[in-house]
């Protein structure tokens, strides 16, 4: 199974299980490069914004270049991996779920390139972020969920308000609620009454903030999530099919094939070959 990964895991405190690691604020170059497995997934949201360097990112299966001014949004259960250059600099910041649900946090975005005058804004952000975090005093906790609060908005501001953040807020804990009940509903109306909204409502700012229905969303991330299993797990066609809440693996095989015009065996075969 694709391994999943803690704050703590990354910062290499995985001996002490029992210490609560709510976030995580520095320098890109200065943060330890773990040990850990290549591709993996998160518990927590990460952020990195690399003001030096070149690589690629690659979240869900979709590859991006890193280059200069560039941040990378990475939600939580999102597989991903990197390769970066030795003279990569920047900003890493990593929180765990509580404290984005706490803060009303969202992002659809995989990343956004920042211009003047948002790059001093952001700097001077992510550096009281870090002194405050460095501090760890009695008012630093309450200093840096305010931070992040606030970078998040200069974020939402650069995206141009695309999406109000309410309407992110809705969608990023629709998709966390789909990934909570094992992708195993498969009605709107469940996941619409979970959320305290109507079926309507809940289409409409889906159909805002992703292009799609509901509907069509939900069956985007089981998709996306059979890529995750077919590479990463032990979990045959019809294992997984099963998991994510299809009574029929051939139903499945056929969905998955208009999804992304392969077959689960032909994906499997095109993307192991290559790693």
């Amino acid at each position: 199974m694709l391994k999943e990964y803690s704050i703590s895991d990354i910062l290499g405190l995985s001996s002490l299980s029992s210490q609560y690691i709510p976030y995580y604020i520095g320098t890109f170059e200065d943060t330890d490069d773990p040990d850990i497995e290549w591709a993996h997934r998160h518990s927590f949201y990460s952020l990195v914004w690399f003001t030096h360097g070149n690589g690629f990112y690659v979240v869900d299966f979709q590859e991006y270049e890193i280059k200069p001014q560039r941040i990378f949004i990475v939600n939580t259960k999102q597989i991903h991996n990197w390769d970066y250059s030795a003279n990569s600099k920047g900003y890493i910041l990593m929180f765990d779920p509580s404290l984005g649900l706490e803060l009303g946090i969202a992002n659809l975005n995989p990343f956004i390139d920042i211009q003047e005058p948002y790059i001093s804004t952001l700097e001077s952000c992510f550096l009281n972020l870090i002194r405050e975090f460095e501090l760890n005093d009695a008012i630093s906790r309450s200093n840096i969920k305010t931070g992040i609060q606030y970078l998040y908005s200069i974020i939402l501001r650069i995206t141009k308000g695309i999406n109000s953040n309410e309407y992110n807020s809705v969608i990023n804990n629709f998709r966390i609620l789909v990934f909570e009940e094992n992708l195993k509903f498969s009605t709107v109306e469940k996941f619409a009454e979970i959320l305290q909204i109507s079926t309507d409502e809940l289409n409409r700012i889906c159909k805002e903030c992703t292009g799609v229905s509901s509907k069509q969303y939900i069956l985007d991330l089981k998709i996306t999530e059979a890529k995750r299993l077919l590479l990463f797990s032990k979990l045959n066609v019809s294992e997984i099919a099963f998991h994510l809440g299809f009574d029929d693996s051939s139903y499945f095989s056929r969905i998955f094939k208009k999804k992304t015009n392969l077959s689960p065996s032909d994906f499997l075969k095109k993307y192991r070959d290559s790693q």
